[in-house]
């Protein structure tokens, strides 16, 4: 056996040695490098100072010429929507003095490699601007930004869609989820820009109205009277039982994100708007932002097949008719999935997905399409709006795969308040778990949580109770059919059990510490010591290193 493993090493090498040789030769045939700017129009034109006016003016430009390489080189790194960058189409110039009311610009944002520029309306309304064109290569250190490997990694680009979003506001608001409303417009060499002419003029950008603050005027963000972070929301998820997470809209949302193959769902490409709240609880509904890895087309030529093969950035999912793996195409979003959906059975997520499936008619997709430049729209809806058919006809299949794969292990998470965890076995296969909300003295409030979990579905179950003085509850007569992990986090918990027959519960283990907590568990469950807790299981502050966030 030792002999057969050591065979199968040495052969698992050998192929990423050759894979590796064949990437390194294939890099250096390959066409030369590029000079890269996001700006369309690097350099100002002679007569850009003396221009007041812009309204009603367009231009006739690509959103990225560079992208137009030669025979090898698309041969070799792929077609991608490389058309759709370098085929010019005419676009609105921006009047900054006009637009939304006048813009006044306030301040660069954005990642390393985005180009972002923030204004304001007389009223106070934010916008933002957002360039096209990428530059992935700022994220690689100032050594690595002059290497080949940045040559390639800003030819990626060329994998995203310049103008995919701008088809999905009509799709989003027909399955009734939030939304931003982007338009495209050229920034020209305008002096109204002040100290950010040199910073954004000549660039092709996304306008929008930015996702945060009061939107009480606005219906595409639910009239809310404050747009949070994830960070804000979290913070308030976690530290108190009284706010709400709309998890059923949520997933309408994470379904949409599955049926247009966006792979980047990571905690801060999402905003939350705070609606009015009712008994004292906040409701936080969710509201996509940066669209731009929607209808991804990478892995369509050898170079980026290679990279595949290695598991380099497994999580960047190519859009197809299928999807191979769920569990990676939702990589990003795995955090937040597993503590929103938690409440959400089985039966909640097809009904969600036979409504989504109901919303997005043949109709509403095609004309969402419509919203691209013509001549985008002719070179490249057709065999995407097919694929989008396709998802919407399959998405019960795709919510049951996605069911399937938080269900296995299921986490439930309390508060840094004082809840009451009762998990009870309902027979050799189902278990049920309530969460209620009660007083620092232990007396019940009102139900949060309920939920029956399967074995055939779920193989562990983990709860978190965070800090405040939490009662876990281990009752009914049967022995539980699912490992189940209890930690207690900070508080003086208290773990009992309301059967007489105190049957061993192996299946059942519990990690608190040794100060001011109450064990009377007998042999329905193993008690775990432990002083030295990870803070990611201790408190609600703890529990956001779980996520990533700006």
């Amino acid at each position: 056996m030792v002999h057969k493993t050591a065979v199968s090493i040495n052969k698992t090498l050998q192929v990423h040695r050759l894979l590796f040789g064949l990437l390194f030769a294939l890099l250096m045939s390959s066409c030369q490098r590029y000079p890269h700017t996001v700006k369309q129009v690097a350099t100002a034109p002679a007569n850009a100072g003396t221009i007041t006016n812009y309204s009603d003016s367009t231009i006739t430009l690509a959103a990225g010429m560079h992208y137009k390489r030669g025979t090898l080189h698309t041969l070799l790194y792929g077609k991608h929507y490389r058309q759709a960058w370098y085929t010019p189409v005419p676009v609105k110039v921006l009047d900054i003095g006009t637009a939304h009311g006048g813009l006044t610009p306030a301040k660069m944002g954005g990642s390393r490699q985005t180009i972002s520029l923030r204004a304001y309306n007389p009223d106070s309304i934010e916008y933002v601007l957002r360039s096209i064109d990428k530059e992935p290569a700022g994220a690689l250190s100032p050594r690595w930004q002059k290497s080949y490997v940045a040559n390639i990694a800003r030819d990626a680009t060329s994998a995203t869609h310049p103008y995919a979003a701008l088809v999905l506001p009509d799709m989003a608001k027909a399955i009734g989820i939030y939304h931003t409303t982007p338009e495209i417009v050229y920034i020209p060499h305008d002096p109204r820009l002040g100290k950010f002419t040199e910073q954004v003029g000549g660039t092709v950008a996304l306008l929008e109205r930015r996702p945060a603050g009061n939107q009480q005027d606005n219906p595409y963000m639910g009239h809310a009277r404050k747009v949070k972070s994830t960070r804000s929301m979290l913070t308030e998820r976690l530290s108190d039982n009284d706010t709400r997470v709309d998890a059923r809209n949520y997933l309408r949302a994470r379904l949409f994100d599955m049926l247009i193959g966006d792979w980047s769902r990571h905690e801060d490409n999402w905003r939350w708007a705070e609606l009015e709240p009712e008994d004292k609880a906040y409701l936080y509904r969710p509201v996509p932002r940066d669209r731009d890895n929607v209808f991804y087309k990478l892995h369509d030529a050898p170079i980026p097949w290679i990279t595949r093969l290695l598991r380099f950035k497994p999580h960047f999912r190519t859009y197809r008719r299928n999807v191979p793996d769920l569990a990676k195409l939702n990589y990003n979003a795995r955090h937040l999935d597993a503590l929103i959906l938690a409440e959400l059975n089985q039966q909640d997520w097809q009904e969600i997905a036979d409504s989504v499936k109901t919303a997005l008619t043949d109709e509403v997709i095609e004309n969402a399409f419509k919203a691209m430049p013509d001549t985008i729209y002719k070179l490249t809806a057709a065999p995407i709006v097919a694929k989008v058919k396709h998802h919407r006809n399959n998405l019960h299949k795709l919510a049951q795969e996605y069911y399937g794969i938080l269900a296995k292990q299921a986490i439930v998470v309390g508060s840094d308040k004082h809840e009451q965890f009762v998990i009870k076995p309902l027979n050799k296969k189902e278990v049920q778990v309530q969460v209620f909300k009660t007083t620092k003295q232990g007396q019940v409030k009102e139900l949060l949580f309920d939920r029956t979990y399967h074995a055939d579905d779920t193989k562990e179950l983990i709860l978190y109770g965070l800090d405040g003085n939490d009662q876990f509850l281990l009752s009914g007569e049967d022995i539980n059919p699912i490992k189940i992990s209890i930690w207690g986090g900070d508080g003086e918990d208290t773990y009992s059990t309301a059967t007489e027959k105190k049957k061993k519960g192996k299946r059942i283990c519990i990690t608190d510490t040794t100060y001011g907590n109450n064990y009377k568990t007998g042999k329905a469950a193993r008690v775990k010591l432990d002083d030295n807790q990870r803070a990611k299981d201790f408190t609600g502050s703890g529990w956001l290193l779980h996520f990533y966030l700006d």
